[in-house]
């Protein structure tokens, strides 16, 4: 048992010699992921809670978020363990056997960790969606669908993970394949390839569902794009994920685990960052805001700029020049700056099924300097 220990992980292929101490693994791009997507995550959490402590309101999905972010430190942790050795993208045959079982004992680690971090953050989503299409006390069809989803991948990620932890007897089976006796009776390949099809769809309905309600609203194209830009951050998590499960399928037909783990998690760690973006991103404007001394840097920087302009001092001017009368100017396009979900405003959309009116609650926030202009289409 003691040489079988010392052996590569894997055959290596012809002519090629394993190296137990020089993997080959890369360690600064372990390294850059797990702390790059660490900031990220942390920031887009922190914008979205300050933000609501601004308005003096927390409400479920900062809750949510915050439990998907501590368990999301979880499985940063164990990536980053791996980053220490062997590195990601190391090939099996240049591990010997006796790390197998720790390898193996954090992927499965990092197996349970993403599902309660995917409920989390789906259903914070799902329920924003909630909060800002739906009116309170209305049953149309988005509620229903937007119910449908919170609760299917509840009860989905519940199930996934419990039967994650559960899969084999004992369960030190799951990460020692040098342990006899013993069975697996879950087919854990067959429950991935669901995980990855449910994930799939879910990703597709969250990305879909703003926009199809946006561009029923009754108001301009321009508006409607500006509405929609602020949820396009969704795009990357439906990209993300797809791109995971490419690499998951190519594991499963793969002998080479170890290599073709780190796709893996590469991937599910920037799917994860996505989904803390999508909540965190309409957040940032009025959390940048909140900040001590926001106004007075950004009167800082307009007075830097009219003094970098020619001619910036202006004693010399006329003074038909010098007055310029107040008037309220015109929102640009891309100036849409946070879809609130304490104070909205009503708009009417129609539905193109049915033709009946289903409220949809959205404020379009200013940053005029007298308060927010809250609009009212009908």
């Amino acid at each position: 048992m003691g040489d079988l220990m010392n052996e590569p992980a894997l055959d290596p292929p012809p002519g090629v010699v394993p190296n137990f101490v020089d993997t080959g693994g890369s360690h600064a791009i372990g390294y850059g992921i797990v702390i790059a997507s660490s900031i990220i995550s942390t920031v887009a959490v922190l914008a979205r809670l300050v933000s609501s402590a601004a308005t003096k309101r927390f409400v479920l999905e900062d809750y949510l978020l915050v439990a998907a972010l501590g368990i999301f430190a979880g499985n940063q942790y164990i990536t980053y363990d791996l980053t220490i050795y062997p590195g990601v993208w190391a090939h099996q045959w240049n591990i010997q056997n006796n790390f197998l079982p720790h390898f193996l004992y954090n992927v499965h680690l990092g197996a349970v960790f993403y599902g309660p971090v995917a409920m989390c953050i789906k259903v914070a989503i799902l329920v924003n969606w909630l909060r800002i299409f739906v009116p309170a006390g209305q049953r149309n069809t988005t509620f229903w669908i937007l119910h449908t989803l919170i609760w299917t991948n509840i009860a989905f990620y519940i199930i996934t993970t419990l039967t994650e932890i559960f899969r084999c007897s004992p369960r030190e089976k799951i990460w020692n394949p040098f342990l006899e006796g013993g069975s697996c009776p879950v087919d854990i390949e067959a429950q991935n390839i669901s995980t990855s099809t449910i994930n799939f769809i879910s990703d597709t309905t969250i990305l879909a569902m703003p926009h199809s309600v946006i561009w029923r609203l009754q108001m301009s194209r321009s508006r409607k794009w500006g509405l929609s830009f602020l949820f396009v951050i969704g795009i990357g998590a439906w990209a993300f994920g797809v791109v995971r499960t490419v690499y998951f399928v190519q594991l499963l037909k793969s002998s080479d685990v170890v290599y073709e783990m780190s796709g893996v998690a590469i991937w599910t760690i920037w799917e994860v960052t996505t989904g803390f973006l999508i909540m965190g991103i309409p957040a940032f404007p009025r959390a940048v805001k909140s900040l001590p001394m926001s106004e007075s840097i950004a009167s800082l920087f307009r007075s830097w700029s009219r003094s970098s302009q020619p001619g910036g001092s202006r004693a010399g001017l006329p003074q038909w020049q010098l007055y310029k009368p107040k008037s309220r100017r015109r929102r640009g396009l891309w100036e849409i700056s946070e879809l609130e979900t304490q104070e909205l405003t009503s708009m009417r959309s129609t539905d193109g099924i049915n033709n009946s009116i289903s409220q949809v609650h959205v404020e379009l926030a200013t940053e005029n300097g007298i308060g927010p202009n809250k609009l009212q289409i009908v």
